[in-house]
């Protein structure tokens, strides 16, 4: 049985959550089911072309609900996504206000930097061919209406409940990608995992860590 708290929680996430687990049930009963799930949508990996890096996140209308969080990591990698590296984290309004500096002014700013400093969310590093085009395409448009009238299967049309609450974000061009990996990930050099790594992981030679929930270099065997 799934507990829902109701502080802090809208009528429209208790609609939209409780769809999702009537639709969704006989996936998630067990914690040994999901771990099925992970180990087989995982399949080959290798590409042909070199690797793009992306970064996705999870937003906090999303992460209040630990099963569309665990249904969202599935779906990545049911897409042949690689996660270099994954983090769940809090921002300060501040944080906030200075990743979406670029829209201060415009009408959504004060709503959106609000809003993305409510609550935890999570964050990744993705890797894939195209992974910047791929993902956004699986995000779908940013208006929920649009994206649930064009885009049913896409993620912000099955969860996505306004246009600032809509579950994800992810970069819009290869700049805008290292720029907000260094932000989320500053520990993190795009171009050193590029020349040292990039190689490695584009060859298929790595394996999912169960754990650690992201994909690691396949350790040799002796």
């Amino acid at each position: 049985m799934f507990w829902i708290s109701f502080r802090h929680c809208y009528w429209s996430d208790f609609r939209v959550y409780s769809v999702y687990l009537l639709r969704n049930r006989s996936q998630f009963y067990t914690r040994q089911g999901i771990q099925r799930r992970s180990m087989g949508s995982l399949g080959p990996l290798r590409c042909a072309k070199a690797l793009q890096l992306t970064l996705a996140v999870i937003k906090p209308d999303a992460v209040a609900h630990p099963l569309i969080v665990e249904a969202l990591h599935q779906k990545i990698l049911a897409h042949k996504f690689i996660i270099v590296k994954s983090k769940d984290l809090v921002w300060r309004k501040q944080d906030s206000e200075k990743f979406y500096a670029e829209h201060e002014g415009r009408f959504f700013y004060q709503r959106l930097v609000e809003f993305m400093s409510s609550g935890p969310m999570r964050a990744y590093i993705l890797a894939r061919e195209d992974a910047i085009g791929y993902w956004r395409e699986l995000m779908g448009p940013t208006k929920v209406y649009r994206a649930r009238y064009s885009s049913p299967n896409t993620i912000r049309a099955q969860y996505g409940l306004t246009d600032t609450r809509n579950t994800t974000h992810g970069s819009d061009s290869v700049e805008s990608a290292q720029r907000e990996i260094a932000f989320f990930f500053p520990e993190f050099h795009v171009q050193e995992w590029m020349e040292r790594l990039e190689p490695s992981f584009r060859a298929g030679q790595v394996e999912y860590d169960q754990k650690r929930q992201i994909h690691t270099l396949q350790q040799l065997q002796s």
